[in-house]
């Protein structure tokens, strides 16, 4: 017969690691004795003799039965089992959980089972019924959990499909483990080349002779920036409080809450707003006249509803002016990015035709300077046309480090692009192996259930 391994990988293929096979199958194993009733395990329990201990371990059993001697040698009473709360309460005499020879109990306790009343030796030991938890090797070809009683062979087949469920996770998350980096464009130590600066060209003209001056053109590499301006609302005009005259109706003095005192019939109050309350309370509270406290009321009103509409007044301009600046600068940003393309995409032209120009003009003058017989005019347009020269060369090495510049990019753009195609082939293989596993999972998970749930059908 073949071994677990070989019948686990006919389901997955080669997983490569036996000492997970092994696991998944006594994990597998153990899973399936906990799930067959306790009327259909007694099939293939087995009993343990008398132990007098206070407590054994019962680390890889399933308990099925615990009895312990009433007192009287070979007599037995089943013991039932309790949560672990009642391990204080059955040892209480006091309690209605104590525990009795004729009611004994037994709780499971850090993996031990603890039996009470206290057992010793006959005749109040005790003893369990239970199935060993098989240990299972993946080079093993069948399962034997102890030489008393194997393991039912029928339920072998059970016990390789669902460890090769299992063998299939754990492919996935080897899978996932193994998917490559996404790749990263790294263009390392190229630099973009520095723009030669302009030219300084100069030369003195002679002294003697035909004297010969040429003025050369700038030459600009650089688009001019652009900038963009608009209006802020400066000009707009300032908010202007409400004044109301008087002698106190001064800027510091110009508010409703800065009050003082007032009298009746007195004519600076009676036009000094922040008398008018005083005035009001002496209408009400001194001379107790309705009539005039509401007339002073509704001079009070009307001043607030005049300070209010000045405030709105106010407050709408300064909006408008805001909407006004706003869309200017706009419209200044806009055109200025228009503006600073153009320069960009013409940079390059002016370069070339500036260069053309200075060597049309400087060309003539050193057609003239040659025909001249002045020493110092044929020096005066070798040093000009030196000049000229090593600008030349700069610019000259400029494009050729542009050229390289361009090619260092594109060979790096390149290696990624290769590299991208690479990881998405190696993405594609992945996800068809991760599928592949995820599918056969699906199946041997859903065929294991199943004979499961026929077992303890059965």
């Amino acid at each position: 017969m073949s071994t677990f391994k070989v019948r686990i990988e006919d389901y997955v293929g080669a997983v490569g690691d036996d000492t997970f096979l092994g696991d998944a199958l006594t994990d597998t194993a153990a899973e399936i004795i906990r799930a067959i009733p306790d009327d259909k395990v007694k099939s293939f329990t087995q009993e343990s003799g008398d132990i007098t201990a206070a407590s054994t371990n019962i680390a890889n059993h399933r308990i099925v039965s615990v009895i312990r001697e009433r007192g009287t040698d070979g007599e037995y009473v089943e013991c039932r089992e309790l949560p672990v709360k009642y391990f204080r309460k059955v040892q209480d005499s006091s309690s209605m959980f104590a525990a009795s020879v004729e009611s004994p109990v037994y709780i499971i306790k850090n993996s031990s089972i603890h039996v009470f009343p206290t057992p010793g030796a006959s005749p109040n030991c005790f003893k369990v019924e239970s199935v060993t938890f098989p240990t299972v090797a993946a080079s093993a070809s069948n399962i034997t959990d102890s030489p008393v009683d194997p393991f039912p062979n029928s339920m072998e087949d059970m016990v390789v499909v669902g460890a090769s469920s299992k063998a299939c996770q754990y492919l996935m998350a080897r899978v996932k483990d193994s998917m490559p980096s996404e790749p990263v464009l790294v263009l390392g130590d190229i630099v973009v080349p520095s723009t030669p600066d302009n030219p300084s060209i100069s030369f003195e003209n002679a002294g003697v002779g035909d004297g010969v001056s040429v003025a050369q053109d700038s030459i600009t590499v650089a688009p001019e920036n652009a900038s963009a301006t608009g209006s802020t609302g400066s000009e707009a005009s300032a908010y202007t409080r409400p004044t109301v005259t008087g002698s106190e109706s001064t800027a510091a003095n110009n508010t409703l809450t800065l009050m003082k005192a007032g009298a009746i019939a007195n004519a600076a109050n009676q036009i000094d707003f922040d008398s008018f309350f005083d005035v009001l309370a002496d209408f009400i509270e001194t001379e107790e006249d309705s009539e005039l406290a509401t007339s002073q009321i509704g001079k009070i009103r009307t001043y607030i509803e005049a300070f209010n509409a000045e405030v709105n007044s106010a407050r709408n301009s300064m909006q408008a002016t805001i909407e006004d600046a706003r869309l200017l600068t706009q419209a200044s940003i806009a055109t200025a990015g228009d503006a600073t393309q153009a320069s960009i995409a013409n940079a390059s032209n002016d370069v070339n035709a500036s260069i053309s120009k200075m060597r049309e003009s400087t060309g003539a003058a050193i057609a003239k300077m040659s025909q001249s017989t002045n020493v110092n005019i044929s020096n005066a347009a070798k040093t000009l046309e030196s000049s000229i020269q090593d600008y030349s060369l700069e610019v000259s090495k400029f494009g050729t480090d542009i050229q390289r510049y361009t090619s260092e990019v594109n060979t790096a753009i390149n290696e990624y692009s290769s590299d991208i195609q690479k990881y998405t082939a190696q993405v594609d293989r992945y996800t068809k192996e991760y599928s592949w596993y995820q599918d056969q999972y699906v199946r041997l998970d859903a065929k294991f259930k199943e004979s499961l749930q026929v077992l303890i059908a059965n």
